[in-house]
């Protein structure tokens, strides 16, 4: 004999007065509960996203088709759970998207912050003549380098910063001026020019100074990549900081470990772990400035940051041609 039983009341639907009953399909388990109402599914939508909630959720379910229309059983032992499941996903789909994040006067000019690099190296190589007051140009990269012997046994710490600034020919030069630019007018929509130039040098000089921490072996290293992983890695931290889920803080550092992979392996001279700890630090940098941003902590000027970011170099090399 066919089974009946109410109508159950699913979460989006309006409430009808009395009872509603009808004939339970025959491959329906007995006792399983409709979570769809008397009118079944409105529309495809429904049917697809409330299938794949319940599927995600692993709480078993059959489709039926009765009158032209289809409905969609539970056990009645997980009706309660399903129909929270659905009552919040169809909750979260009507809140209205978050508003996007302010993008910063300015950003564009960003890329403008690496000229002196290409100034220093036509002065290092000579391309235009360097000033009187400075030390001959074929002293700036012994001097400069980053050669983890002379930072291990001597100190020379400085090193971290000025290796950032010297670049072996103009299109080892060239490469990070352009990625840099790109990269560094990115991080500059979401934390400005400012703050973005302060978190790529500070991230490329941490990231030296975790390379030289790690490393074992004497090296000799130069150029702007760690720095410009570091720009990568601060713009991927603080995406990921806006993420309001797991999936979107991820994806972020996903995506930065990915331009390491395709921009930062290339080349028998490739540093490697310089490019890694570089993108390290500037991640940790960069959710440190999204939480920042998030919680909304006071930030110094612009202006300020810029000013810091610049002076690093400038008091690097001071110390490293006051040792020559």
């Amino acid at each position: 004999m066919p089974q009946t039983h109410p109508r159950a009341a699913a979460p989006g639907l309006p409430r009808a007065h009395g009872c509603h009953w009808r004939v339970r399909p025959a491959f329906i388990p007995p006792f399983w509960r409709n979570i769809t109402g008397a009118h079944g599914f409105t529309s495809y939508r429904q049917r697809r996203d409330w299938r794949l909630v319940l599927s995600a959720c692993g709480i078993a379910h059959r489709l039926s088709q009765f009158g032209g229309r289809e409905y969609l059983y539970v056990p009645p032992l997980l009706e309660g759970a399903a129909l929270r499941e659905l009552t919040d996903f169809d909750a979260e789909r009507r809140r209205p998207p978050a508003p996007p994040p302010p993008v910063h006067q300015g950003w564009k000019l960003a890329g403008c912050f690496l000229l002196p690099l290409l100034v220093w190296h036509g002065m290092r190589v000579g391309w235009w003549p360097a000033p009187e007051a400075l030390p001959p140009p074929r002293l700036w990269l012994s001097a400069g380098a980053l050669d983890t012997l002379q930072v291990r046994l001597h100190g020379e710490w400085y090193r971290t910063a000025t290796a950032l600034t010297l670049h072996t020919d103009a299109a080892h030069l060239c490469g990070n001026l352009a990625f840099g630019a790109l990269f560094l007018a990115l991080l500059a929509r979401g934390a400005g020019p400012g703050r973005a130039l302060w978190l790529t040098m500070a991230g490329g000089i941490a990231g030296n100074c975790l390379a030289v921490l790690l490393r074992r072996q004497p090296v000799e290293s130069i150029g702007f990549s760690t720095a410009l992983f570091a720009c990568i890695g601060a713009l991927s931290g603080l995406m990921a900081l806006r993420g309001a889920g797991r999936r979107e803080m991820l994806l972020p550092v996903a995506a930065g470990a990915a331009l390491l992979a395709m921009l930062g392996t290339e080349g028998e001279r490739t540093d490697y772990l310089a490019h890694v700890a570089g993108l390290c630090a500037g991640l940790v940098l960069g959710m440190g400035e999204g939480l920042s941003q998030k919680r909304q902590w006071p930030a110094p000027p612009q202006w300020l940051w810029a000013t810091l970011a610049i002076l690093l170099p400038v008091l690097a090399w001071w110390r490293a041609f006051a040792r020559l």
